[in-house]
């Protein structure tokens, strides 16, 4: 496939998203192109299910369901950001369709050359039956100049296919980053609530249980204090790397601030997330930390979890607020243990 090939593809890709955006009365925002260029390059299989199970459906996908997939999928990007991106983005292919039309300019007068050329020839022909065909040097010195124009566009060609391959990495870079916190590697808060908002919904249609889990590092004001605030960053990333491992398949860990971290468990009752929330207390606690610096290891890393469940009249800020209880509850039974909303009740009684 020849640069020029990719690049009409690039063209098409782009007029197919301006379609489907119009055919569903999307208003055309940086991030409702972000979204349909990753339906329409296959980037992202799982986006792809999802509007092509509405497509089937309902026959489009208007504004209401394309958010309701992005906020079960994604993070919302910084707008921005995005606007910085896709004004380069449409840069990009201003020059190209630029280009492309030149050429195909060129390719009609270089057309009408010849024929003039032929035409030419012939009434040589008429008039004293010595002209023939039109002079080879004339034919030659139309034909290398459009040689040279397509040259000159494959080169461009070519320069534009690397600086789409950057506009693509920096709309992967730009997607990670609004779902992804930088020290841990976890989903970060605003990732964490849509996702938590669409599970939700999910669940309570689907009348299945989902859990929530608020998990805190105790005592972490002493790592910091004691080792200082790098050490400090050392336990956060150790936690995350265990969270995403031990939770990997099961549901969302994500970081909510400071020291503080979310699991989000679909499926799971109270009984289930608190097996699997004492399996991960149980294994970070057993891990250790070498502090160069100090030539000491860090340790033992221990958990409170507090741990709530949706029920089918609740709303996410009363969900949250009973797993925020809990695990203040575990706080005071003397850290390091897994307490559920159900103690709340037994408490007060």
């Amino acid at each position: 496939m020849t640069a020029s090939d990719d690049h009409m593809r690039e063209t098409g890709i782009w007029e197919r998203i301006g379609a489907l955006m119009q055919a569903g009365g999307i208003e055309p925002t940086p991030a409702n192109y972000d979204f349909w260029y990753r339906y329409v390059t296959g980037a992202d299989p799982d986006l792809v299910s999802a509007v092509e199970a509405l497509q089937r459906q309902a026959g489009r996908v208007g504004p209401r369901e394309m958010n309701a997939i992005r906020r079960e999928l994604y993070g919302d990007i910084g707008e921005p950001e995005l606007w910085d991106f896709l004004a380069r983005a449409q840069a990009q292919m201003r020059r190209i369709v630029k280009a492309v039309e030149g050429a195909d300019a060129d390719a009609r007068r270089f057309s009408m050359r010849l024929f003039d050329l032929y035409a030419a020839s012939e009434r040589r022909e008429r008039e004293d039956r010595s002209g023939g065909l039109p002079s080879l040097e004339e034919v030659l010195t139309a034909t290398e100049a459009m040689i040279e124009k397509s040259n000159a566009l494959e080169r461009l060609l070519d320069i534009s296919g690397t600086q789409i391959m950057e506009l693509k990495r920096d709309m992967k870079r730009l997607r990670s980053e609004s779902r992804i916190d930088v020290l841990t590697g976890l989903a970060n808060r605003k990732a964490f609530e849509n996702y938590l908002e669409a599970q939700a919904a999910r669940a309570v249609a689907d009348r299945r249980p989902l859990t929530l889990a608020f998990c805190d590092i105790d005592n972490f004001k002493v790592f910091n204090d004691t080792w200082g605030h790098r050490t400090g960053d050392e336990v956060l990333r150790m936690v995350g790397e265990n969270l995403e491992k031990l939770c990997h398949g099961i549901g969302l860990p994500a970081r909510y601030g400071g020291e503080e971290f979310v699991i989000v468990l679909p499926g799971k009752d109270l009984d289930a997330a608190h097996d699997i929330c004492e399996q991960v207390r149980d294994f970070i606690g057993t891990q250790r930390l070498n502090v160069q610096e100090h030539g000491e290891r860090v340790g033992p890393v221990t958990l409170s979890v507090g741990i709530a469940e949706l029920n089918s009249s609740d709303s996410l800020e009363n969900l949250q607020m009973r797993a925020d209880a809990a695990l203040y509850l575990a706080k005071q039974k003397g850290r390091d243990r897994t307490c559920l909303e159900s103690e709340l009740r037994s408490k007060a009684a």
